[in-house]
């Protein structure tokens, strides 16, 4: 995938550093509480991709504010916020969907993209699409970093069949997403039982990027 919003970074910048093993674990911990504060707002089956999201957010928020565990103080969320890229201003910038910073080392950020996965409407295709998996291939979203998440809001049919279908999707298109096979099945403390790795290699940035799959039951 070519594209032309390469952003000029800091070395600092390029990575999670340090810090990388343990900013995984917690923003994993924020993403599973912020889910399990947010299943019960789910109005049905249908609902909506940014209202899932937005959810979420609201529930890593109330605890990130009550500092527990203490760690909580070091980190922010935010949904929908616009993100820096050339030739992109204004309304027209990029949106991930959830982004976690740290306070911590350069203040890096996690990045998720979120998709809906439903029979009959939002399929494996639009997962890995460029509105999907492809936002961070291309180098749209987390440039910077060589880690980054998606999330599948699952709200048809079980966990298991999604991440079979989406695997069996990313594998049939290998070029299209440059892939580094093999994917690997990789949980962060046991968190997601189901989360898996993809490897892709993103020639604008001139090295690759890790994504970490999530799939999250949605089903009301």
């Amino acid at each position: 995938m070519n594209t032309n919003t390469k952003m000029t970074t800091k070395p600092s910048e390029m990575y999670f550093g340090v810090y990388r093993s343990l900013f995984r674990l917690h923003v994993h911990k924020l993403i599973a509480w912020g889910y399990d504060g947010a299943h019960h707002m789910i109005g049905s089956t249908n609902e909506k991709e940014p209202n899932i999201t937005g959810f979420i957010k609201v529930a890593i928020r109330n605890r990130l504010i009550t500092n527990d565990p203490p760690w909580c103080v070091y980190y922010f969320v935010s949904e929908d916020t616009p993100i820096e890229a050339i030739n992109r201003v204004g309304r027209s910038r990029p949106r991930p969907d959830i982004i976690i910073e740290t306070s911590t080392g350069s203040r890096p950020e996690y990045i998720f993209e979120a998709k809906r996965l439903r029979k009959n409407s939002h399929g494996q295709d639009k997962y890995i699409d460029t509105d999907g998996m492809g936002c961070f291939i291309s180098g749209l979203y987390a440039a910077e970093y060589d880690e980054a998440a998606m999330l599948g809001y699952v709200q048809s049919d079980s966990l298991s069949h999604w991440q079979n279908l989406i695997k069996k999707a990313i594998e049939s298109n290998v070029k299209l997403l440059c892939l580094r096979p093999p994917q690997v099945d990789e949980t962060v403390d046991g968190i997601f039982p189901l989360e898996w790795v993809s490897e892709h290699d993103r020639y604008s940035q001139g090295r690759p990027i890790r994504l970490y799959h999530i799939l999250l039951d949605c089903i009301v």
